[in-house]
């Protein structure tokens, strides 16, 4: 008997020990690897011309989410309370092949934001999105930056998410006159920054025939935060802004806020889908109310993961739409609704003109 107790100790004292091992591992090898972005301009592919926009005034652009092609209606994600880390494969091609054919229908607006597009990682199956979507969109120059790049998440224990790298992309029918990303203020603390998403965003400028530029930017907020971050991030983006709008430039502002516009209602959408509220953009000082907030009230751009997609029961709101300096007239925001079949997020339709 006390042989056998022995044993079961010296066992359970190996497996401390080999668990500390292995997170001090983890730890080390990931701060040696620590992604750190910089404020920088950012290379262009896809065709080149002449920079600019011309003398056009009336522009389409489409904002999407597409949660890296894991989170479709048969998805939950472990971190929100459900149980998946990544879909079966089966599911995976079925959400990325439907992405990439919506997006191929979208070929002629003017300007695409996408958020949460992978290119190497353990989730998506170490596909290149942002690859895949240049070919689907040969008509476009791009440009992509990582917001996320960790060597290794350990969660779950038994089921690690493992290697991610994903990021931000800009498709455009116009030639950048410049793209740069610009890094938001980081407020977590080691070592859970090892493993949080290094946010920034994307800043396109082009050239108008006036003399003034058009600056658009695509961006992905903080969220699991208890507000400090989307305060310094918004801090940043309205100043930025504010200083465009106030040169005589025209700016719109477009991506997943992980938060609700101001003047977003919290009832029942007409694809009867139940509501729920977060903080909204009134809650923090930003643009005055000359500025256009920009989103489709009827339906919701968001569902909650921690269950797979229930019609009329999964709780749903609205977090991706856009905000337009004064000087530029909405003329139709709609969100593209199918019911959450390809990502957790619903594709969000602008169209804008520059007085």
């Amino acid at each position: 008997m006390k042989k056998r107790f022995l044993n079961a100790l010296n066992l359970s004292l190996l497996l401390v020990i080999g668990i500390i091992i292995y997170l001090a591992g983890i730890l080390v090898i990931n701060s040696v690897h620590d992604y750190k972005p910089q404020t920088n301009t950012i290379d262009i592919t896809g065709i080149h011309g002449e920079p600019g926009i011309a003398d056009q005034t009336i522009f389409s652009m489409l904002s999407w989410n597409i949660g890296y092609a894991g989170l479709g209606s048969k998805s939950d994600f472990f971190y929100d309370g459900g149980k998946m880390v990544k879909p079966a494969r089966s599911d995976y091609d079925s959400y990325w092949e439907r992405i990439l054919s919506r997006i191929q229908t979208l070929d002629s607006l003017d300007f695409i934001l996408l958020q949460e597009v992978d290119t190497a990682s353990t989730r998506s199956f170490h596909i290149n999105q942002y690859a895949n979507i240049s070919e689907h969109l040969y008509t476009h120059c791009g440009v992509y930056v990582k917001n996320y790049d960790v060597l290794y998440v350990p969660m779950p224990l038994f089921n690690p998410m493992a290697r991610v790298i994903s990021g931000l992309s800009f498709f455009s029918r116009y030639t950048f006159s410049m793209a740069s990303q610009v890094v938001f203020p980081e407020n977590y603390a080691w070592p859970k920054k090892l493993f949080m998403p290094d946010r920034c965003f994307i800043l396109a400028k082009f050239d108008c025939s006036s003399g003034k530029k058009l600056h658009i930017i695509n961006t992905h907020n903080s969220a699991f935060d208890d507000g400090t971050l989307c305060y310094s991030q918004l801090k940043l983006l309205y100043e930025y802004m504010q200083e465009a709008y106030r040169k005589g430039d025209y700016i719109i502002a477009g991506g997943d806020w992980n938060m609700n516009p101001a003047g977003y209602a919290n009832i029942h959408f007409i694809s009867k889908d139940s509501a729920f509220a977060l903080p909204d953009l009134s809650s923090i000082r930003g643009p005055d109310s000359t500025w256009t907030i920009a989103f489709d009230p009827r339906y919701p751009t968001n569902r909650d993961v921690s269950t797979p997609y229930i019609p009329g029961l999964t709780p749903t709101t609205i977090i991706d739409y856009y905000i337009c300096s004064p000087n530029i007239n909405v003329l139709e925001v709609k969100t593209l609704y199918n019911g959450f079949k390809n990502s957790d997020h619903q594709p969000v339709y602008l169209r804008f003109e520059l007085n």
